[in-house]
């Protein structure tokens, strides 16, 4: 548990990306160590105090469809500059983080699975924008050899498709941690929302075109389907 709770409050420290993004966040998967959850989601609630004290933006999400085994989660932190980012990371070995160690590490309550940095493709997104986010969908691309300038334009575009049709839209290039990944999160008011926008996509000749004339851009990797527990703010 020592370990699980150091990779939470250290928050990747391996570097700090020289990219002009609005918004950045770092996200940390976890599998709970049972069936029953509580331990794990409460000791994220206490971390997320101490995080938003010292400047970042805290989200925990529960994924459903695309995890498996025991309950899964992340953990995310936002920031919307360079100076909140270094100011959370210069609390992590003060006293009030020793102290929740010492506390965390008597009770092991979960499994980090990975952790990454994202940087939102969008220069006017801010952390507190996703403050009323409701469930959401993330889809994840490997870019293929040559066609980086390929996924920009195709992302983009449909970004800007999927808007019109009900869903809001971030688009993240992976940083620390990644692989050079991009994620594309679809997120929605509520779960009729998602239902709606499903509609809309498969009946939608205008997407499908898009898809055939970009299909050899980038290979799919995996998804994930998840609804928020708390957020900073809300």
């Amino acid at each position: 548990m020592k370990v699980m709770i150091r990779a939470l409050v250290l928050c990747c420290l391996a570097g700090f990306t020289s990219m002009a993004f609005a918004e950045r966040l770092e996200v940390f998967r976890w599998q709970a160590n049972s069936s029953s959850p509580e331990g794990l989601v409460q000791g994220m609630m206490a971390a997320a105090k101490i995080h938003e004290k010292y400047g970042a933006a805290v989200g925990i999400y529960r994924l459903d469809v695309g995890s498996a085994g025991y309950p899964t989660f992340d953990y995310v932190l936002r920031w919307d500059s360079g100076e909140d980012w270094a100011k959370t990371k210069e609390s992590n070995f003060n006293e009030e983080w020793q102290a929740f160690w010492a506390q965390a590490s008597q009770s092991p309550s979960g499994t980090m699975l990975m952790s990454l940095e994202g940087l939102n493709w969008n220069d006017s997104a801010k952390a507190a924008d996703f403050a009323n986010d409701g469930p959401y969908r993330v889809y994840v691309w490997q870019p293929n050899p040559g066609k980086s300038a390929a996924v920009y334009a195709a992302f983009t575009e449909a970004a800007k498709m999927h808007a019109a049709m009900g869903a809001k839209v971030n688009i993240y290039q992976e940083g620390v941690g990644g692989t050079g990944k991009v994620h594309y999160v679809l997120t929605f008011d509520d779960w009729a929302g998602m239902a709606d926008f499903g509609d809309k996509v498969s009946a939608s000749e205008e997407f499908r075109f898009l898809q055939a004339a970009f299909a050899d851009a980038a290979t799919p990797i995996g998804s994930v389907q998840g609804e928020p527990l708390y957020y900073t703010g809300r």
